[in-house]
């Protein structure tokens, strides 16, 4: 099994890399790659309804009260609460175990009602990436409080000696998948070779490059977790 960052993904469904082969995505990677994530940081663009209420049927949580449904939904969504130092905005982490459920189920019928609200043109899109990722069996491991603790690690040890990128938040974001694939001691698949150095020198793994792509190897690290 091999962990795929976003970038890849994107590149994998276009035809620019091989379609993934016993694929596995960190919870994060899923929800860029289906763009639940919008210009906030405390904010997401769609929420899906906990897994707990897929017992009734999911479309019709879509109904016409559009805006109080997208209210509840992110009210009733389990979340993750990263307050960092030096960033004046609280980065609230929503709905990871939902989407893990929703890729690893195949669960189209709650992602449908969950992006109804936007364009249509955009859901035809969206339900396309996740078709994407059922048809190849691509695993999703949610992100959780362990996998938190490593990406929050990998990250502080960045920027003692790195700038994020522009939009920390997609620094935040890479650190977090890296943290996933620690975790779970999965190797990640990334077009990042910054992180493949940083995860080198921190956990004294072996990286192998192909194609364009650096493979972070997990099961070569010297030192624990």
């Amino acid at each position: 099994m091999r962990m795929l960052d976003t970038q890849v993904l994107v590149h994998m469904q276009s035809g620019r890399r091989p379609a993934p082969i016993q694929g596995a995505i960190a919870s994060v990677a899923a929800k860029e790659f289906l763009i639940a994530y919008g210009n906030k940081s405390d904010r997401e663009r769609y929420y899906p309804s906990p897994a707990m209420s897929w017992r009734h049927s999911p479309v019709a949580l879509a109904d016409a009260a559009g805006r109080a449904r997208h209210v509840a939904r992110r009210k009733s969504a389990e979340r993750l609460i990263i307050d960092l130092p030096d960033q004046k905005e609280t980065v609230i982490e929503f709905s990871n175990r939902t989407f893990a459920k929703i890729v690893n189920d195949r669960r189209l019928d709650a992602f449908d009602a969950a992006i109804a609200g936007l364009a249509r043109e955009e859901q035809r899109g969206l339900r396309s990436r996740l078709s994407f990722l059922v048809e190849h069996s691509v695993q999703c491991f949610a992100l959780e409080e362990q996998a938190l603790a490593f990406g929050l690690d990998i990250l502080a040890e960045l920027l003692t000696s790195h700038a994020p990128k522009a939009n920390f938040l997609n620094t935040l974001r890479d650190t977090l998948i890296l943290g996933v694939a620690v975790k779970h001691g999965i190797p990640l698949q990334t077009e990042d070779k910054l992180l493949g150095k940083l995860a080198a020198a921190r956990f004294g793994v072996n990286l192998f490059n192909e194609g364009e792509d650096i493979i972070v190897d997990f099961g070569t690290a010297t030192s624990t977790f």
